[in-house]
């Protein structure tokens, strides 16, 4: 009895510890695709924090790419604007959900509610990207 219980403890201490799985991390990449400053803004969940959180303002030089951002694989926001507000993404049509944006680069908890003074509210595309580099291409 005392081998089959040893063998039996052996089993469970080689097959029963769970593994605990990595996230890959995604890179978020903006490649612009115009002629003009694109400025860009995110909304995820660090899970640090497991708060919403918004970073704004990543300027992209026109014609050139930028990597943003780096985390594990989750559910992110983003929007995007060109120089001078002419053109924006998503379009209307693909916004999932908005959030107030500031005019000042900023890193900030998401909060409810209606926007501070000085911010607007704005339409994101909603995105689970897959792990490794993810780019957005902005066109005109």
């Amino acid at each position: 009895m005392k081998i089959a219980g040893l063998v039996a403890f052996a089993a469970v201490m080689l097959i029963g510890t769970p593994v605990v799985a990595q996230q890959q991390q995604t890179e978020i990449v903006f490649c612009n695709k115009t002629g003009s400053k694109i400025f860009t803004a995110l909304a995820h969940v660090p899970p640090a924090t497991k708060k919403w959180t918004l970073t704004a303002w990543q300027t992209i030089p026109a014609g050139g790419c930028k990597s943003v951002a780096r985390w594990n694989t989750a559910l992110f926001y983003y929007y995007a604007e060109k120089e001078g507000r002419t053109l924006h993404w998503p379009a209307a049509s693909g916004v999932d959900k908005t959030f107030c944006v500031p005019s000042r680069a900023i890193t900030r908890e998401i909060v409810g509610g209606t926007c501070a003074t000085g911010e607007r509210n704005v339409g994101f595309k909603g995105t689970v990207p897959n792990a490794g580099k993810y780019t957005i291409n902005l066109n005109s």
